[in-house]
Parts: structure tokens; C-alpha cells; sequence
């Protein structure tokens, strides 16, 4: 008999998998009941065995020792960013004035003067603004454990998940000042704040854009610097995917496979009836399907944008620089974008944004008809597997993005008339127009299926940890107040602990009985300092317990203490047997 854990028969590297060799599809399971959410649980009342860090100082400590790799990552950025802003006044003059001072060095301190700084501004900068601007980012870092103490991980859906969002967060705070400073800096060009950019020229605005380039890779290096098995200190997901894979113990297999993934319960297509079949169509589904779109755009848009632009203003600065190549003050050069454009493109811009947020519900509405040729209900991880059995979801998912890529070209459409209408049309808003129209607009439709692919679920019903609990050793990431040894003191957590054991069933006489016999020493990690026997002793001796060794007045005869106090309740737990001692030391 195959064992359930067993790896399918692959065929050998250079063939293609037949379909008789494709893993078979499980017997049709339809009409479910509509999944139960779940409630929350009291993150005051985790034990502390079942809380992963011991204290946010301890993630604290852990992240200053792996903060020097980001470290490099953002004095790379700061450096980068400063050379994009000195050369954004005009990128094609620098470059002439760089070729023209091989010759002749006084090109480019003529170059220098004329495009608005000095020489010993410029060596000051580079000097001092990057690595202060590195040295203001890193206490950043500070913040990171109370952002990431609070997870739960059992509500996350698998262990990646879990894993990329701790990074994440650790990332985006790293990563929060430089972003910024991009996002902020042509802001205090238009309200025209003394710096050398008088304006958003060509050259200005192509700076821009290799700047926001180097936002998305250096956003990229620095989470692969700050992952979640170092700051956790837990099995890393890819290792742990592979143990539910390869190892050779079937019980060690069958726990890592529970834990890499759990069986998302939030079936599709919703059941008749249910609030989570209009669930795109709120406000909440609406602004959570923006979210998962914005956020798979920056995969799929942004970085063809950045690079689109960039080619398209650095070819409008080279135009602009040979054709004024008598005239050397070039920091006062125009803009190419009007302000009328701008305020064009605004409704038009809040319009697509809006008809991508309810793109999920209009398909959903549209995709009723797939509904009876639903053959499976089970969510699988792989989406060919879940099309070919879920024609519903596929539906969606595909209409979703046609509806977000026509969103994109009816923008395009109502900006290209209005301009013309207006008469502000110019040369570069009509490029710009076209790029939108082959360029963005499809990776758009690509960029929205594929968010919903992963997140389609997560709009119609909310998040996956409201309806399933994962596998997990552990449900809280770090105490919020203290550490764990502090927790086991907690009066409130040893009587919910012993009361979860009571409630459990079985036989936990044993468990109950070392709880109730341990008192302070519920949880006390062997690695701190003062977790030792002795050191129990010594407190008890500061206490005025003495030991008698089983004489009169031992622990085993009451200690001493008057008979009618051996069933006092001892931290709201009225059990006599609180203060016997853990027989099996």
C-alpha cells in the first residue's frame, strides 16, 4: 500500500509528463456548508511554551546582530540616490560636460557652477549625506519587534506566508525613509523649495525614475537580509518544505507537512445566500482587492513603467540639451508636464483606480453561469490544478484581469479626448498615451489575474486566519509585556493552562499535577540565568522555607503551615495538591 506521503513518479528529466503521469484529481466534493469562522483567541493567555521568542528584546538583540548586511544595502541606496539627484538637473549635460573634462578639466567645474552647486558642496555631500542618511534609517529597526511580537502564526496560511510577512515588515521599516525622500522630492520641487531642481524637467523626471528602480532592488536585497528563521530562530520554510518531502520518519514528514500548509477552508464558489458572495462588492472586499492589486503591480507594472519612463524623459533631455546647446543654464528649463495635464490625469486616475477595486465583483457577478460546472470545492495549492477543477474561480480570476486591463485603456481613451478637447495636448502626453495603451494596460490585466489567483479568497470572505487554525508549535510570535519566564508567573495563564488541560480530555492528571506542583517554575528556559535548582532553593531560603529534607513540617506534611490552609486556593486554582513538589525531579 502507497503511503499518503509518498511522492509521485516524475518522469525522467528531458520528457515531458504525460497526462496518465499527472497527480489524479480527488473524487468531486461539492455543495459544502459555508465555512465556520473561528474565534480569536486571547493573545494575554498563551502559555509561554507555546509562544516562539522569548522576549521582543530577544528579537531586538537578534536583528543588531544581522543589521549590518541592510546596512550596506542602504549606504549603496543613499549613495545612488544622491548621484540621481545631482545629476537629475540634466543628465545629458553631465554626461557631455564628463566626456568634454577628459580634455579640458575646467568643463566640469564650469558644469558644476552652472547647474547650481560647488565643488566642496558637492565633496561635502558625498561625504556625509549618505552615511548620515544610513545611520538615520537603522533605528528604524528599533520598532521592529513590537511590529512583529503581535503575529499569530497559526492564522496565517502557511509557513512562507508567515515567514515573508515578518520580513516584510522588518523591511518596510528599514526601507521607510528612503522611500520618502523619492516620494516627497518632487513635492518640494513644485512648491519651488531652494534646491538645483527649479523644475520637473525631462532630466529631473528621468532621475525620478531610476530612483524608484532602485527602490524596488534595494527593497529586494534587504528583506533577503532580514529573514524570519534568523530574527525567529525557527526552521527556515524552504527547509521545512523539504523535510515534509524527503524525510525518512513518516511522523516527522506527516507534522512538517502539516505545518508548511493548511487546508484553506474558505471554498469557492461561495454558497447561495451567504454574505461572502458579495463580499467584493463592500467596502472592505473593495479596498482589499485594491490593496492585493496595487501590491501585485509592483511586480508586474511598475518596473516596465520606471524603465518606460525613464527611456521616454531621457530621450526628451537629450533633445532638449542639443537643442539648446548654446545656453549653459539648463536648471531652468520648463517642464514637460503642464499643470493642466495634471489635473486632467487626477479624476481620470481616482476613476481606474475605482473600477480595478470592483473588477473582482463585477466577475463574480458575470462568472454565475460556472457555478453547476464546479467539479471540486477543495482549494489546492497549484492554480493549473485548480482551474481544470474549478471553472468558477478560473472564471474570475480571468475576467478580472480583462475588466482591470479595460479599466487602463478607457483612462487612456478619456485622457487622450479630454486633452484633445482642451487643446493641452503635446508631443510626450501622446507617447505616453500609446505606452499606456501596448505596454501598461496589459501587464495591468496580468498584474490584477494574478493577484486574485492567490487573493481571490481573501476579498469574498476576509482572512484565511478567521476560518482555519495551522499546525504550528507555536501561536505567538513574543509576550507583549515581558518574557516568558514572566508570563509563567502569571497567575491568570498557569489556571487557563490548567483549565484547556481539564477541558482537553484524556488522562492529564500527570500534566495538571506538575503545573499545579511548580508553581513560579511553570516555564523556565535551563539557558537563563537563575533557572537552576539551586537557584529555586536560594529564593525559597530569601523567603524563610526551609528545607527539612521529609522531616516535620516538609512540603510532604503541609511545610509547616496550619491544616486548614492546605486547601486554600493558591492563584485561583482550589486544588490541594498546589503545593506538592514535582516527584519526578
Amino acid at each position: 500500500m502507497t503511503s499518503p506521503y509518498a511522492r509521485p513518479q516524475l518522469p525522467p528529466r528531458g520528457q515531458p509528463q504525460l497526462p496518465h503521469q499527472r497527480p489524479p484529481d480527488q473524487p468531486p466534493l461539492r455543495d459544502l456548508p459555508p465555512p465556520r469562522e473561528l474565534p480569536r483567541e486571547s493573545i494575554s493567555l498563551v502559555p509561554p511554551g507555546e509562544i516562539m521568542v522569548e522576549s521582543k528584546a530577544a528579537i531586538r538583540r537578534r536583528l543588531l546582530r544581522i543589521l549590518w548586511a541592510p546596512a550596506l544595502v542602504l549606504l549603496g541606496l543613499w549613495y545612488l540616490l544622491l548621484v540621481l539627484y545631482v545629476s537629475g538637473a540634466s543628465p545629458t549635460f553631465w554626461f557631455v560636460s564628463l566626456l568634454a573634462a577628459l580634455a579640458d578639466p575646467s568643463f566640469l567645474d564650469a558644469a558644476i557652477v552652472n547647474l547650481g552647486f560647488t565643488p566642496t558642496g558637492l565633496g561635502t555631500a558625498f561625504l556625509l549625506v549618505p552615511a548620515a542618511a544610513t545611520l538615520l534609517s537603522l533605528p528604524m529597526a528599533l520598532l521592529a519587534p513590537a511590529l512583529v511580537g503581535g503575529l499569530l502564526p497559526r492564522r496565517f496560511l502557511s509557513e512562507r506566508a508567515f515567514q515573508r510577512d515578518v520580513a516584510t515588515r522588518v523591511t518596510a521599516l528599514l526601507m521607510l525613509p528612503p522611500i520618502l525622500v523619492v516620494l516627497v522630492l518632487p513635492l518640494t520641487v513644485l512648491f519651488e523649495l531652494p534646491q538645483p531642481w527649479s523644475g520637473l524637467g525631462a532630466g529631473p523626471l528621468s532621475s525620478w525614475c531610476l530612483g524608484l528602480g532602485a527602490l524596488l532592488l534595494a527593497w529586494v536585497l534587504v528583506r533577503r537580509f532580514v529573514p524570519a528563521s534568523k530574527l525567529l530562530g525557527v526552521t527556515d520554510a524552504g527547509a521545512l518544505s523539504a523535510t515534509s518531502q524527503l524525510d525518512r520518519d513518516l511522523e516527522r514528514r506527516a507534522a512538517a507537512a502539516a505545518q508548511v500548509r493548511a487546508q484553506d477552508r474558505r471554498h469557492l464558489p461561495p454558497n447561495l445566500g451567504t454574505p461572502a458572495l458579495g463580499g467584493a462588492a463592500t467596502g472592505r472586499g473593495a479596498l482589499r482587492a485594491l490593496g492585493l492589486i496595487a501590491r501585485s503591480s509592483l511586480t508586474w507594472v511598475v518596473p516596465a513603467a520606471v524603465g518606460t519612463g525613464w527611456l521616454i524623459f531621457g530621450i526628451t533631455d537629450l533633445v532638449t540639451v542639443f537643442s539648446r546647446v548654446s545656453s549653459m543654464n539648463l536648471t531652468e528649463m520648463s517642464s514637460p508636464l503642464r499643470w493642466q495635464q495634471l489635473v486632467i490625469a487626477a479624476p481620470i486616475t481616482v476613476l481606474v483606480l475605482a473600477g480595478l477595486a470592483l473588477s473582482p465583483a463585477l466577475s463574480v457577478a458575470l462568472a454565475a453561469s460556472q457555478r453547476d460546472q464546479v467539479r471540486d470545492q477543495r482549494t489546492y495549492e497549484e492554480w493549473a490544478r485548480r482551474a481544470r477543477v474549478n471553472p468558477w474561480e478560473a472564471r474570475v480570476v480571468g475576467l478580472t484581469g480583462w475588466f482591470a486591463a479595460g479599466w487602463m485603456l478607457l483612462g487612456a481613451a478619456l485622457a487622450a479626448l479630454v486633452l484633445q478637447l482642451l487643446q493641452v495636448a503635446t508631443a510626450l502626453s501622446w507617447v505616453w498615451i500609446v505606452m499606456i495603451v501596448l505596454v501598461l494596460a496589459p501587464l495591468q490585466g496580468l498584474a490584477a489575474a494574478a493577484a486574485m489567483r492567490s487573493g481571490l479568497r481573501d476579498v469574498l470572505y476576509g482572512p484565511a486566519g478567521d476560518f482555519m487554525r495551522r499546525q504550528s508549535p507555536y501561536i505567538l510570535v513574543a509576550p507583549d509585556v515581558g518574557t516568558r519566564a514572566d508570563r509563567a508567573k502569571d497567575p491568570a495563564v498557569r489556571a487557563a493552562l490548567r483549565k484547556r488541560l481539564q477541558a482537553s480530555g484524556g488522562d492529564h492528571s500527570l500534566e495538571i499535577f506538575d503545573l499545579d506542583a511548580a508553581g513560579e517554575r511553570l516555564w523556565v528556559d535551563d539557558s537563563e540565568p537563575g533557572a537552576t535548582d539551586t537557584a529555586v532553593r536560594e529564593a525559597d531560603l530569601a523567603r524563610g522555607a526551609l528545607p527539612d529534607f521529609g522531616g516535620e513540617g516538609s512540603a510532604f506534611t503541609g511545610g509547616g503551615q496550619d491544616p486548614a490552609e492546605l486547601d486554600t486556593p493558591r492563584h485561583g486554582i482550589p486544588d490541594s495538591l498546589g503545593g506538592l513538589p514535582d516527584r519526578r525531579r
